[in-house]
């Protein structure tokens, strides 16, 4: 009887261990609630869509001893899966890698996509604008003016360049660049409409410094710069705000989630197929609580997104109002023109006016040119602008198309956890809500849903934590995104209100385009330089002997300004006063060579005097 008893203790050792060490994998003799657990309906898509293939996919249920994130319900009392622990590495790598294509699709595609189109076209249009009123101010002042402004045309061109150069690189101040033209476009129509005389150099910067006083221009210089100013500040912030928007999502998909939010996904993405369920979408509120938590530093966005929204809605209705940028640029020619001819209606009395001041000038060696110029009848024009408009024009059509979009994305990022489950909510939310994956099986949701995004709103998340000192460096990049919409949102302010704004942007060429701008393109006479007034060049004197040399020769040839008066400028380092082409004299050289020597060796001698009388 022992001996029996032995043998049966013996024996059902034996089998225990055996069992311990082969799993049953009869699928039929392992029940579940609701079925039994077969692995070969979800084989193929663990072989192909899951990407494992079919020789590393179990025919049978595994034991799941060794799995961390998938782990099966223990209600049925059974520990086994359709998945194994380097297939759950897998999930978790392709949950994540869908995460992220399925993100970087819905901000580029919904947002810096539609933000970057939106630019181009606004961009495009503009530039199309400013070419076209350039084209209009040409014809009409040659129509107008004939010769006297086709040997001066490189002034009002340069006025077009500066003015494109501040839309694209926003590095010139417009106020500055309206009252140089000015200024020698004065100089060069009072030596027009004094050609019997000749003037020098002294001479036609006490010209320039009476400007001010005469106003031989009226107040058009005064209106004209305010409108540009601001109409043209406003634009380009309209345009930049576009750009920097843009960059700003892009930029925010560099900023990684949560850690834990790895292990979320792959609860939700990948652990029912595990278990063997296939085509089963994530429960609602499982999916809320997921993406909430792994997309908790971008919801921290919204306040400064929501600012600049408001912002832009600002700039757009001044853009549609005052501020209107073709109200300027299409009848820019009609308002020059508007200037030339208060100065030459009043040309006298302000000729008189700098005689008296700056003393009679000597007459030239030439007779006098009659300036005619043919009138201009501004009241079609006028009365047309002052109709009431019925229809809006293409460009603000695109401002408020524009406009609307960006409006619509007003609490994008607050909301952006909830677009990545409008899939998922679609699908489930005509299904009953216990039909779907809670994490560990086909059942309702029962953990608390987070009311609200961000990272303070995490706290209470079951399926992601959102630990401060993990998220440092996460923030850090969250917090450069932040910084640049609050400096947007102060620029599009300043712009609303007409102010300058000092852009930075990052291009090693601008300061030397912006001087480009301002030196002769040769589209005039072409003798040389001719200054437009940016305080960076000066010319050569005008011969006071009527020599006969190549100035008096073009003044015979109706060609009065080939060499433009100065501005009372500064002369640039590298060129010489009188002639930017002529070499330094002699003269020139020793004193430059003197000077070099007594600034270099001047505190060698200080130092070595101030030791001798140390020594002392």
């Amino acid at each position: 009887m022992e001996c029996l008893v032995r043998w049966t203790v013996f024996s059902m050792v034996v089998l225990l261990r055996y069992t311990s060490a082969n799993p049953i994998t009869n699928t039929t003799a392992l029940p579940l609630k609701g079925g039994t657990l077969h692995c070969s309906n979800v084989r193929p898509m663990l072989s192909t869509e899951k990407g494992f293939g079919s020789e590393n996919v179990p025919r049978d249920p595994v034991p799941a001893n060794g799995l961390k994130v998938c782990i099966p319900s223990n209600d049925d009392g059974l520990n086994v899966s359709c998945c194994t622990t380097r297939m759950e590495t897998g999930l978790a790598s392709k949950a994540r890698q869908d995460f992220d294509q399925k993100l970087q699709s819905t901000l580029n595609n919904h947002l810096a996509t539609i933000l970057k189109a939106k630019s181009k076209r606004f961009n495009e249009f503009f530039s199309e604008m400013l070419a076209k009123s350039r084209k209009e101010f040409d014809e009409m002042f040659k129509r107008t003016y004939g010769q006297i402004y086709e040997n001066n045309k490189d002034v009002f061109y340069e006025l077009f360049e500066a003015l494109s150069l501040y839309f694209e690189k926003g590095k010139i101040r417009l106020d500055k660049s309206l009252d140089n033209f000015f200024n020698n476009l004065y100089q060069k129509m009072f030596l027009v409409l004094n050609s019997q005389y000749r003037f020098d150099e002294k001479y036609m910067a006490c010209v320039s410094n009476q400007m001010n006083g005469l106003q031989p221009f009226g107040d058009s210089p005064i209106k004209l710069s305010l409108q540009v100013k601001r109409s043209f500040i406003a634009t380009r912030a309209f345009g930049q705000a576009l750009n920097i928007a843009d960059e700003v999502v892009t930029s925010m998909l560099n900023v990684q989630p949560p850690p834990d939010c790895s292990h979320a996904l792959t609860k939700m993405s990948g652990c029912n197929v595990c278990q063997g369920r296939v085509n089963l979408k994530a429960c609602p509120g499982f999916c809320g609580n997921v993406m909430k938590g792994c997309l908790a530093y971008h919801s921290e966005l919204d306040t400064e997104w929501n600012s600049f929204v408001d912002a832009f809605g600002k700039i757009t209705e001044r853009l549609l109002g005052p501020f209107s940028i073709e109200a300027v640029v299409e009848p820019i020619n009609i308002k020059i023109s508007e200037a030339v001819m208060n100065f030459q209606e009043t040309s006298a009395q302000v000729s008189e006016k700098i005689f008296g001041v700056c003393g009679k000038p000597r007459l030239g060696a030439r007779s006098p040119q009659e300036i005619n110029y043919e009138t201009i009848s501004f009241g079609s024009r006028s009365k047309a602008r002052n109709q009431p408009k019925i229809n809006q024009t293409p460009l603000e059509k695109l401002i408020n198309e524009t406009n609307i979009v960006v409006r619509a994305t007003k609490n994008y990022w607050s909301l952006l956890p909830e677009k990545m489950c409008l899939d998922i909510e679609e699908t489930v939310s005509s299904q009953q809500e216990s039909n779907c994956w809670n994490g560990k099986s086909k059942n309702r949701y029962t953990e608390v849903v987070v009311a609200g995004t961000g990272i303070a709103a995490q706290a209470d998340n079951p399926e992601v934590k959102v630990s401060s000192a993990e998220s440092s460096r996460q923030t850090s990049k969250l917090s450069e995104q932040m910084y640049t919409l609050r400096m947007l949102v102060s620029k599009l302010r300043n712009a609303q209100n007409g102010q300058d704004i000092d852009w930075n942007d990052d291009e090693s060429d601008d300061e030397d385009n912006v001087d480009n701008v301002y030196r002769g393109d040769g589209s005039g006479s072409g003798d040389g330089d001719i200054s437009s007034g940016i305080d960076q060049h000066s010319h050569g004197p005008i011969d006071q002997e009527g020599s006969g040399g190549d100035d008096d020769e073009d003044f015979r040839r109706g060609h009065p300004f080939t060499k433009a008066p100065p501005m009372h400028q500064p002369v640039p380092t590298g060129r010489s006063p009188t002639s930017s082409a002529a070499p330094p004299t002699a003269a020139a050289t020793k004193a430059s060579v003197t000077k070099a020597v007594v600034t270099y060796l001047f505190p060698i001698v200080v130092v070595w005097l101030g030791g001798m009388f140390s020594d002392w």
